[in-house]
């Protein structure tokens, strides 16, 4: 084992050899007893599993958690389900008078032969058919 394989394997699996993997522990026991080196390179990453293993033990509490809340900006409007919903209510009743409105005031095209043939067809609707003749039908 070299140097930087040492050094590499020391920055991957850190600073205790029990940590190590099985395969490279024996050379990694030879190499710190060949080179008087590498026992500075396993005091370096032990003071970062040290600093590591502080920060996974760090205890947040429930008054930090509140401080980071309420350093987040606040939102532009209330998360309230009322006033989407008022405003699709506004918006479709303001469809609804608007369709209507417009509708009354289009004037309908106006004819006095077509209107005098749907006054005709329909006049009559009252009689008796049934004293009719129906042989020409």
């Amino acid at each position: 084992m070299d140097r930087k394989r040492f050094e590499d394997l020391a920055e991957t699996w850190g600073g205790e050899l029990s940590r190590w993997p099985d395969a490279f522990r024996a050379d990694a026991a030879t190499f710190l007893r060949a080179d008087p080196a590498a026992a500075d390179i396993l005091s370096d990453a032990s003071e970062l599993d040290d600093l590591l293993e502080t920060a996974r033990h760090a205890d947040g509490s429930e008054l930090l958690a509140h401080r980071i809340m309420r350093s987040f900006p606040k939102p532009a409007f209330d998360a309230d389900w009322r006033r989407p919903a008022m405003a699709a209510a506004a918006a479709l009743v303001i469809g609804v008078a608007g369709g209507f409105a417009g509708g009354a005031l289009v004037p309908a095209p106006f004819s006095d032969e077509t209107s005098l043939e749907y006054a005709d067809a329909f006049d009559g609707l009252e009689e008796d058919w049934s004293a009719l003749d129906w042989s020409d039908a």
